[in-house]
């Protein structure tokens, strides 16, 4: 074996006392730890752990605290707390953040198991009641590493009126071990939504279930009486006018006696044993009084018809005088109504007649029911039964009107006619000049447009053969190009907001994109002034950021709703670069005072400097805010600056 060289051996033996010495530094320190600085939005996720619909969820907790408070909740998802405790890593956050009295910090350590709260002095709710919230609401769900679950339960509880404080107290601390108050205070909460959304979106938005009860109870009670009295009426009615003259109104107090039992049948359930919460109730009484108002509105009409039949009945000999005259009338119109039917079969279509064809032997079936009633009316008033002429005084009234409204019908559909044939030519144009915008449409759009423009083609052909020839049914032909019409205006409104949007998405698009390049520029710039200081963390977000710039310009023209979304994760990425350097730079200028150098006398940059893997100066290190924390699994920090913060593990 050849012998090992004596400056080989010690420099041997020199590195591997050095590795010895260095691993065990280098093993303690977490890979991803990160170091408190300045946030760049209000949701920041270093840590990875939300996916695009967790992402949603919070964004839109954030939003929803902001629109109903003011509040501005910053969430952040780091690896670690790079040593410090939650409430020490919130409160220089909150510092290095500028946040304000408006603002609120949760941040979460997922590989430490541990979160930090910042909060305002004077915030409205005092160190107890966010103490209160994190532990029914938060803490729960972050053991379940349900992370954007925490952070929306988070922003939902600081919405003012969303948890009763007052009312829970310190019993909310007790019913939180183990979930259980988390789980409560949710379905309470759920529970004042579900009613409040019952409430608003109900018929009687501006009652309480106690009015809408009270309410139900009276109406009950008033309708019962009325079908009762309803009933006697009938009943008397039969004797006076036959079964066959009051039909119409025993089947009226039927329906309404269905209605009323079914809503005695709701009212049962509201009273038995087995409560209903306060949706459910709203939702049956609101059934109950719907119930309750269609039989009142039944036995109201009813009570107007019983008034007219008596009051026929009392003036019985002046209506049947009255109605020879009308039957005669009409009579006299049957030849002239006849000739113009037949005009109309002579200039336009059968399909276009069709409606008024049979309108004169119609006519004739009517009057001879009314001839037949009025011979039947008189011959009870002749017998002194006035209260059997009743019915028959009614269908000869109800033969006469329909008479009378068969024989308009004709010169109506006639006036009908020849408007509608005056219309197409206009009703035409319109159709074409829809076909026409189709074309110049967005290609995007022809797709969409295609089948409208089809349909209004054939719609187009139609229509002139129906309103052409000798024999025309411009009716049918209008009916077809409005058809098309309508088909055609709802494809293009829809091609013109799909264009709006595009066009929108687009500049959208373009400004972040130029918004981005701006910053992942200057983010360049600050890693290349800053070398020294600008270590592997800063470096790779520059990477990424520019890696999110190309694939934003790529997509620009192509597909704007990526650009965008790359865009604003470079501007993201960027930002938090910039934050980086300058953090590292107030980190070096605090530790030059205690360290400098590096390994092997400091080569002044490179992998082996003392930058890499040296002492950051943090030992023994302190809130720069003067915060401080308890060493429990819950702990308050200071409250200097303004700000008061608080963490715990889970």
């Amino acid at each position: 074996m050849c012998g090992m060289s004596r400056p080989s051996a010690l420099l041997t033996r020199t590195l591997a006392v050095l590795g010895l010495v260095a691993a065990p530094l280098l093993l303690a320190a977490p890979a991803s730890a990160e170091e408190p600085s300045r946030l760049a939005g209000q949701l920041t996720d270093d840590a990875g752990v939300l996916d695009d619909e967790g992402r949603q969820q919070v964004e839109e907790a954030l939003q929803r605290l902001q629109d109903e408070d003011g509040t501005q909740l910053f969430v952040t998802f780091v690896a670690t707390f790079d040593g410090l405790s939650g409430p020490d890593w919130a409160a220089e956050t909150a510092e290095l953040s500028g946040l304000g009295t408006s603002d609120v910090l949760f941040a979460v350590a997922v590989e430490d198991r541990s979160y930090g709260v910042d909060v305002p002095e004077g915030f409205r709710l005092d160190a107890g009641q966010v103490d209160d919230l994190v532990l029914s609401d938060v803490e729960p769900p972050l053991g379940d590493d349900d992370w954007a679950g925490a952070a929306t339960a988070f922003a939902d509880g600081l919405v003012p009126g969303s948890v009763p404080w007052g009312l829970l107290g310190a019993g909310a601390g007790v019913l939180a071990v183990g979930g259980g108050g988390y789980a409560l205070v949710k379905r309470r909460r759920d529970a004042a939504a579900e009613a409040e959304r019952v409430r608003a979106a109900g018929p009687f938005p501006d009652e309480s279930t106690e009015q809408l009860t009270a309410r139900a109870s009276e109406g009950l009670l008033a309708v019962d009486e009325a079908l009762r009295t309803s009933q006697l009426d009938l009943d008397y009615a039969k004797l006076q006018y036959g079964e066959a003259g009051v039909a119409p109104f025993a089947g009226t107090v039927a329906t309404a006696r269905q209605e009323m039992q079914q809503a005695f049948t709701i009212r049962q359930q509201l009273d038995d044993e087995v409560p209903e919460d306060d949706p459910t109730q709203r939702r049956m009484l609101a059934d109950l009084l719907g119930l309750v108002k269609s039989a009142d509105d039944r036995l109201d009409a009813q009570a107007a018809e019983f008034a007219q039949l008596r009051d026929l009945e009392a003036n019985a000999p002046q209506v049947l005088d009255g109605l020879a005259p009308r039957v005669t009338a009409l009579t006299g119109r049957l030849p002239a109504e006849e000739q113009k039917v037949e005009q109309l079969r002579r200039r336009w279509a059968p399909s276009a007649v069709a409606p008024v064809d049979q309108a004169v032997p119609q006519a004739r079936e009517q009057l001879a029911s009314a001839e037949h009633a009025v011979t039947a009316a008189r011959a009870e008033l002749a017998a002194g039964r006035t209260g059997g002429a009743v019915p028959y005084l009614r269908t000869a009234e109800a033969a006469l009107s329909g008479t009378q409204a068969t024989l308009d019908s004709v010169g109506a559909r006639a006036q009908e006619l020849e408007t509608a044939a005056t219309t197409v030519p206009a009703a035409r144009a319109e159709v074409q000049a829809g076909i026409t915008a189709a074309r110049s449409v967005d290609p995007t759009d022809a797709a969409a447009v295609a089948g409208p423009v089809a349909q209004a083609q054939e719609a187009l052909t139609v229509a002139d053969q129906l309103a052409g020839g000798t024999a025309p049914d411009p009716i049918a032909a209008l009916s077809r190009l409005d058809a098309a019409d309508d088909a055609l205006d709802t494809a293009l409104a829809g091609a013109q907001q799909a264009a709006t949007a595009r066009r929108d998405a687009a500049a959208r698009a373009e400004r972040a994109v130029t918004t981005a390049r701006s910053a992942v520029n200057a983010a360049a710039l600050a890693v290349s002034s800053g070398r020294d200081v600008a270590s592997t963390v800063p470096r790779t977000r520059l990477s990424e950021a520019e890696r999110h710039l190309a694939a934003a310009e790529a997509a620009l023209l192509a597909d704007p709703a990526t650009a965008l979304r790359e865009a604003t994760e470079a501007n993201s990425l960027a930002d938090t670069v910039q934050s980086s350097i300058s953090d590292a730079r107030r980190d070096r200028e605090r530790q030059s005072s205690s360290y400098s150098g590096g390994f092997f006398g400091g080569s002044g940059g490179g992998w082996s400097s003392g930058g890499s893997f040296g002492s950051s100066g943090r030992s023994g290190r302190s809130s720069s805010s003067g915060r401080s924390s308890s060493s429990g699994r819950r702990s308050s920090g200071g409250s200097s600056g303004g700000r008061r913060s608080s963490g715990g593990r889970f």
